[in-house]
């Protein structure tokens, strides 16, 4: 998959965030409050996948820990999903905090992350996830 791909399906990855976290700014607390809901559960599906690219990175035969990580943050997604209905607001920091940890961690073992215009991409992807998250859970209504 070229850098080109990479970048379009990533920032259209990114567009439910953006308007899942910015539009309950505009609706009241029952409409808000299931924006707030389906972004955590978007959240919940995309940290899955995320969690299984890990089986693809290249030098898992030597270590084990990227797959160790994959499966954990799969499972933090399933986590999040479950939970979201009854403690939705935690789902949503868990949310946030799995991101952010994810991209460090690829940072230091992806060798994907070598790549110039890859890790760009990917921090762009994580910071506006991050802002995503950051306004819904700063707008929040209990």
């Amino acid at each position: 998959m070229t850098i080109r791909t990479r970048q379009v399906l990533g920032y259209l990855g990114v567009i439910p965030f953006i308007f899942l976290s910015f539009y309950p700014l505009f609706l009241d607390f029952p409409e808000g409050y299931v924006f707030n809901l389906l972004l955590s559960f978007y959240g919940g599906v995309i940290l899955s996948f995320l969690g299984g690219m890990t089986w693809g990175w290249e030098g898992e035969d030597e270590n084990n820990l990227s797959l160790i990580v994959g499966i954990l943050v799969s499972l933090a997604g399933f986590l999040i999903i479950a939970l979201s209905n009854m403690f939705l607001y935690y789902s949503l920091c868990l949310s946030l905090l799995t991101f952010i940890l994810f991209y460090l961690f690829e940072l230091r073992v992806s060798e994907k992350m070598k790549h110039v215009k890859y890790r760009n991409l990917r921090a762009n992807l994580t910071i506006l996830v991050t802002i995503s998250y950051l306004v819904c859970l700063a707008t929040y209504t209990w």
